[in-house]
């Protein structure tokens, strides 16, 4: 087994596959040993980051606290501008149901009194078709009565005429029995 020294390597030519891949690791074993100990802080080193840490949680903790406050400020004043608007909103409403009921009011008065002027109307209409009605009756009752009264003297009339032919008649028939009487007492005594 033939060696060289070089340095720090060991030539073993028989294993030298095994070698190089020893060699890589060892190089990149030293790699990683350079770079820890570059990163490898000190005790006051760690202090400061542990305090960096605490100091930027305290100003997270702090942005957050602030922006919640800010969103509870945020929120109080959009609740107050929604009661604000829902204050209105009724104002608002009240006087629009207000304006309709006035308005609504202000319909049936008017409908009132057309509906009055229409009852009038009607009532003088009515009125004078029964001042009419009672204008014809009248009329029929004057005209029923002196056709009744026309009647009356007629059937009075022929009434009288019979009576004066049962007069003349009765007149005849005492007539006779006053000339039979005058006759038999004169005559036949």
């Amino acid at each position: 087994m033939s060696a060289n020294v070089e340095g720090s390597q060991v030539e073993n030519t028989p294993h030298r596959p095994y070698d190089e891949s020893i060699v890589a690791r060892l190089t990149a074993l030293e790699t990683d040993v350079a770079v820890m100990q570059n990163n490898f802080a000190t005790k006051d080193d760690l202090q400061a980051l542990r305090e960096e840490m605490h100091a930027g949680f305290e100003r997270v903790t702090a942005a957050f606290n602030s922006h919640k406050l800010d969103v509870k400020s945020e929120i109080n004043k959009l609740r107050e501008e929604v009661i604000a608007a829902l204050a209105n909103q009724r104002i608002d409403f009240n006087n629009a149901l207000a304006k309709q009921r006035q308005e609504v009011y202000d319909a049936l008065a008017r409908h009132r009194e057309e509906v009055y002027d229409a009852l009038a109307r009607h009532r003088e209409e009515v009125n004078a078709a029964l001042a009419k009605q009672r204008e014809d009756f009248h009329a029929a009752l004057a005209k029923q009565r002196e056709d009744f009264h026309a009647a009356l003297a007629m059937q009075s009339i022929e009434l009288h005429k019979t009576l004066a032919s049962h007069a003349w008649k009765i007149y005849s028939l005492a007539s006779l029995l006053i000339a039979g009487v005058y006759y038999i007492a004169r005559y036949v005594h």
